[in-house]
């Protein structure tokens, strides 16, 4: 008898488990000790059936009702000479996304399909690739930290790219299947209603880039197309708890590669230090990332405070590209030159400031660049003659030969990134104010939680920003 929690059952949940039945699974309540509802907290979850022992197996999916390279390439020609597993798989769901309510099409994993997400407006990628003028969430761009702002545009880089490389595929190979509303239900050449379809590309995309795990199936362990969606696991909502289901990475850690002909369940199991009771709801971990990166892949943040950031609990990070690129491009010609110097001993960008582990603390990259940046005087904008050799007291710190240029150098660096933290906390300040007196749309159910999602994305850069200050004025060495 199921106790606990009771929301309302997925509507295809009953279709999808049937499904997995027809591939040798079992799903019998007596095999099934999870199922999705409707969340209090976010859309569905997977809550427990009975109560369930630490480290117990949930469920194991066989290898054939997975959606990866391996299952999907025999329906595609060519498709693991022409495309990534990312690419595939969005092809895949774009080709047979469900019309309004209605089920998938496909006939291999169309019950699969069904129960993914319908669509993903909330999702700050929609925003910027759309097209729709319509679409509520372009009111939040302007809100967005710099740096999150350019996250998200390298992501559309990377979605055109896919989207891109899709097309050329499918106009090579003219796939004929019904396709949004744009062809209706009537199967059709692609070919002259691509350009129509971004948006259903787009929806494929968000449900691969939010929902894949690592799958063993090629000989390199780090091969990108070692992933694969899973059928009920990516029901589970996130959380940065202990508590959570741990799936376990066919052959992760062998040497070679499984054999194709002898694939893998992917099987998942409870929280290990816990037991799960009736109507608990239970968690997938998405790892130690900063709500930056949450948002801007996954489309929502970690709740925050003062306390929880200082536990560890959250991954607090902070972005400061633009502050330091900023620095060198108003040197002139030497910045020019420090910028190819960086870029080629691979410095160049990507600098952080992190809160754990504690003390808060810049990057190694980031005091790297600063500290090339005060190698030569403030008023210097000309590449000196003898170049090669005033980078050497730099590249010794590189080498491990010196753990500083100089006394003054460190004092230097240090100054100038107290003054850029100062900077970013009053921008997060300014922008937390201007965000409270943005009027909730009452009309569209995720914006106030999203304009809560924005505001602690700027609480967390102004708690980071001033901890790292904190750690530079109280004489921390980095």
């Amino acid at each position: 008898m199921d106790l606990g929690y009771s929301g309302q059952p997925h509507p295809h949940w009953q279709n999808l488990l049937a499904w997995l039945n027809t591939h040798g699974m079992d799903t019998s309540p007596e095999a099934m000790p999870v199922q999705a509802l409707a969340s209090p907290s976010a859309g569905y979850g997977l809550f427990a059936r009975r109560c369930i022992d630490p480290a117990a197996p949930l469920f194991s999916t066989p290898p054939s009702a997975l959606l990866n390279v391996a299952t999907l390439s025999p329906f595609y020609p060519e498709a693991r000479q022409s495309l990534t597993a990312m690419q595939l798989l969005s092809l895949h769901l774009f080709l047979y996304r469900p019309l309004g309510s209605r089920e998938s099409t496909d006939p291999t994993f169309g019950p699969y399909i069904s129960t993914l997400p319908r669509e993903f407006d909330s999702h700050p990628l929609t925003w910027l690739c759309s097209g729709r003028e319509d679409n509520p969430g372009s009111a939040f761009l302007s809100s967005l930290p710099p740096s999150v702002l350019y996250s998200l545009r390298k992501l559309v880089d990377r979605f055109n790219t896919d989207w891109r490389t899709v097309q050329r595929y499918i106009q090579d190979h003219d796939f004929a299947h019904p396709i949004s509303e744009v062809i209706g239900a009537v199967e059709k050449s692609l070919r002259s209603y691509l350009p129509a379809c971004r948006e259903d590309f787009l929806w494929a995309w968000l449900n691969v880039n939010t929902r894949c795990l690592y799958y063993r199936l090629e000989r390199s362990q780090s091969d990108k197309n070692n992933v694969t969606l899973c059928p009920i696991l990516d029901f589970a909502n996130h959380t940065t708890s202990s508590h959570h289901m741990s799936p376990q990475a066919a052959n992760a850690d062998r040497a070679a590669a499984p054999p194709r002909t002898d694939p893998r369940e992917f099987t998942v199991l409870s929280p290990s230090d816990t037991t799960t009771k009736p109507g608990d709801e239970v968690y997938l971990t998405y790892g130690a990332h900063s709500n930056k990166t949450l948002f801007v892949e996954y489309g929502f943040v970690n709740e925050i405070s003062n306390e929880i950031l200082l536990r560890g609990d959250v991954h607090g990070e902070s972005d400061v590209d633009d502050s330091i690129g900023c620095l060198f491009k108003a040197r002139g010609k030497l910045g020019t030159w420090l910028q190819e110097v960086l870029t080629r001993e691979g410095y160049w960008g990507d600098w952080t400031l992190h809160l754990q582990p504690l003390p808060a603390h810049p990057s190694y990259r980031l005091i790297t660049a600063l500290r090339l940046y005060h190698l030569f005087p403030a008023s210097a904008e000309e590449v000196p003659l003898d170049a090669d050799r005033a980078l050497l007291p730099w590249k010794a710190t590189l080498l491990g030969r010196a753990d500083r240029i100089s006394q003054e150098n460190e004092e230097a660096w240090k100054d100038t990134l107290l003054q850029i933290c100062s900077k970013l906390a009053e921008d997060a300040t300014t922008a937390i104010a201007s965000l409270d007196a943005v009027s909730a749309n009452r009309e569209i159910a995720w914006f106030s939680w999203m304009k809560k999602n924005i505001r602690m994305l700027w609480e967390e850069e102004l708690f980071v920003t001033r901890m790292v200050a904190q750690s530079i004025l109280g004489g921390e060495e980095f």
